[in-house]
């Protein structure tokens, strides 16, 4: 075979060899979408609530109840999930009570911020937990929770430094870091308490 045959076959097992290696990274990434958390439901719930605590103001804004509005993206398989498994850690600490109020916790999909609003107006809102896929919607989403006074929540750091006011990332020997977006807290009404400024990595 002439030096022309060697290069062509080269050049298709080339190919072959990308094709593959593309096809093997797209199958690998993680789907559109979604973002990662690094600790699971029963972590971030326990943390979110002792969280809650240390707000000087939540009191006088649950009123009657805590009420917590998981925002996830119906379109997104792994919003789906996360806002399951938060609803199901939330359903298990149903007895508890935050400053004596009770917590209530429900479902609100994402179709646009003018439906989200009158949702979580009428349902009394004051917590809204951000699930994985709402990237695209945060924005608008947290223009909601600023108008309404709705304290902002997340199991996802990306979005506490895109504004979400609570967050739960991971220290570097792998321990939650509290994560506390303090521009997006105070224009959410919060006040947290300077004992828990002092544990938390503060976003300013």
């Amino acid at each position: 075979m002439g030096p022309g045959g060697r290069r062509g076959r080269w050049r298709r097992g080339s190919s072959r060899g990308l094709l593959a290696t593309a096809l093997a990274a797209l199958l690998c990434a993680p789907a559109a979408g979604t973002e990662p958390m690094p600790f699971p439901a029963d972590v971030q719930i326990t943390l979110l609530l002792k969280i809650l605590t240390y707000d000087r103001s939540f009191q006088a804004k649950a009123k009657s109840a805590v009420t917590i509005g998981v925002v996830y993206v119906a379109a997104d398989p792994e919003s789906v999930r996360a806002k399951d498994e938060i609803l199901k850690t939330l359903q298990l600490v149903a007895d508890r009570t935050i400053k004596n109020v009770p917590i209530r916790a429900v479902a609100l999909e994402y179709r646009d911020p003018a439906g989200l609003g009158k949702i979580a107006q009428k349902a009394g809102i004051n917590v809204f937990y951000v699930a994985p896929g709402n990237a695209y919607s945060l924005r608008e989403l947290l223009r909601v929770s600023h108008t309404q006074g709705i304290t902002t929540a997340t199991g996802v750091p990306e979005y506490v430094q895109r504004g979400v006011a609570i967050g739960i990332g991971i220290k570097a020997d792998k321990r939650p870091d509290i994560l506390i977006n303090l521009p997006s807290s105070r224009q959410e009404g919060s006040e947290f308490d300077a004992t828990l400024l002092r544990i938390a990595t503060v976003v300013k």
